[in-house]
């Protein structure tokens, strides 16, 4: 598996520099023209370094926002955040040092600004904030840091922004031409976007920066340690894309008590909308939750592919050899035991016994190889199209070998079916009057349309509506159809 973080670049890749809660995400969001990042006034929001395709002032270039820079700080994460910066620094080609100009310079802007200015890199300071008579003499008490050139702009505000640029991009030795013309990514309809979800602390920052071969996300065992959706692309060994998308860990709401952690899973939410395929990662040492379950029904809800990934299955492995060897009895059901943690999870997961179940370790690597060939057939079953004829003669089988059940004493009939969209599949089946199929009925032939034409792991759509007409794919009168020309038996 290959990633493009530290890959070729096309265009100039800009990394956002600051000390907490200076506007770093706000800019961003502003020059990527989205909201990928999570911004609050909450200091620390931002901890993961998020990439995003931007253009400002007549020029296209890559931006980086990376989490604030504490120089104080020995807890995991604070240190962690620091290497993220540091990396960003060193791959970027040119730097924006962010400022607060509310503030005005701290102690931490003067260890940043030390920092760049050691890095040799192009650098820009924007004094963010400016808006305003006191934004802008603020200003002037930033010439102390020795940085030069100093704008003020307003990335609330969209203020400044195209001089900002400009005067990075006359630093950058003609790198980055000025395109009149928008970005247009022309490998997005081929990307294939996996929204890696689960609760927190299920390893699923871990399980990225193993697929990326890179510590590119902050890992922590404290929980809730992600709060952006981040997009990391990845190449499997066919060429084929993937955006692997980490995602905050989903909590019942009964206990999200921040507003962060709120906006954090609204983003999670956000890119499973966004996804073709969820990995469900499942933590194999505590067993399934019924916040999985919750996790894969709005995997199924927003239209997803799915994927259930046993994580950690390496310490149930160790654990349960351990107990053998000392002849102790196992606390997990399982035991170690594939078998019987499958059935645990075709109990868990009835309505998801066509998601193909993976066991591996994110954390040594162990069993990882067949994830995305995987996601990749569940995402060739999502977007499967099959053609009305095939779909018709399917449909005359299987309502012959299983009629639908009558309603008020009426015979149903079933007409015929065209498909009509996917992502996931939907199907519309016309019948000859205004009913309620019954659920399992329903089940049924979702259960035979998967068995039938292969599909894996996605979920099916069928919508039921009365018809007053005839099958129109039916044949002629006084036609016979037969399915081999010139066949005897036909």
């Amino acid at each position: 598996m290959i990633s493009d973080s530290e890959g070729a670049r096309s265009v100039p890749l800009i990394a956002l520099v600051g000390r907490p809660n200076v506007g770093k995400s706000s800019l961003f969001n502003r020059l990527t023209r989205s909201r990928a990042a999570l911004v609050d006034d909450t200091p620390g929001l931002t901890r993961d370094r998020q990439y995003g395709a931007a253009s400002q002032g007549g020029y296209r270039f890559r931006v980086v926002d990376t989490g604030g820079f504490e120089a104080e700080g020995a807890e995991p994460v604070t240190a962690s955040m620091r290497e993220q910066t540091l990396v960003a620094i060193q791959e970027a080609d040119g730097i924006i040092f962010v400022t607060d100009a509310q503030t005005g310079p701290l102690a931490d802007d003067w260890v940043v600004a030390e920092l760049l200015r050691r890095s040799g890199k192009p650098l820009v300071c924007a004094i963010n904030k400016a808006e305003g008579r006191s934004g802008q003499e603020m200003v002037l008490e930033f010439h102390r840091l020795g940085l030069h050139p100093l704008l003020a702009i307003s990335a609330t505000h969209a203020q400044g922004l195209d001089g900002l640029i400009g005067r990075l991009f006359a630093q950058l030795d003609g790198q980055g031409e000025p395109v009149p013309e928008p970005l247009v990514d022309e490998a997005a309809a081929e990307e294939i976007r996996v929204a890696v979800v689960g609760c927190p602390n299920a390893g699923k920052s871990t399980l990225i920066n193993r697929m990326v071969g890179a510590s590119r996300l902050v890992v922590s065992d404290q929980p809730g340690t992600t709060r952006d959706a981040i997009d990391l692309p990845v190449w499997d060994g066919s060429g084929r894309r993937f955006i692997l998308v980490d995602t905050a860990g989903i909590r019942k709401k009964s206990r999200i008590s921040l507003r962060i952690e709120k906006y954090a899973v609204l983003a999670a939410i956000r890119a499973m909308d966004r996804a073709q395929v969820a990995v469900l990662l499942l933590d194999a040492e505590r067993g399934i939750t019924d916040q999985d379950r919750r996790i894969a029904n709005l995997a199924a809800e927003a239209g997803c592919g799915l994927v259930l990934a046993v994580n950690k299955w390496d310490v149930v492995e160790g654990r349960a050899a351990a107990e053998r060897r000392t002849g102790s009895g196992g606390r997990d059901r399982s035991g170690g035991d594939r078998k019987k943690f499958l059935a645990e999870v075709e109990e868990a997961f009835p309505q998801f016994t066509h998601a193909p179940v993976l066991f591996f370790s994110a954390k040594t690597g162990m069993g990882m190889q067949p994830l995305l060939p995987t996601a990749f057939r569940v995402w060739e079953s999502n977007r499967l199209r099959i053609s009305t004829g095939a779909l018709n003669r399917w449909l005359i089988d299987v309502t012959a070998q299983h009629p639908p059940p009558r309603q008020g004493g009426r015979v149903v009939k079933i007409r015929y079916a065209t498909q009509v969209s996917t992502n996931p599949p939907t199907l519309v089946l016309f019948t000859n009057r205004e009913v309620e199929v019954h659920e399992t009925y329903r089940r049924y032939l979702e259960n035979q349309l998967r068995d039938h034409f292969k599909f894996i792991g996605v979920t099916i759509r069928i919508i039921f509506r009365a018809s007053s007409g005839e099958n129109p794919y039916a044949p002629p009168p006084g036609k016979v159809e037969t399915k081999h020309r010139g066949c005897a038996k036909c």
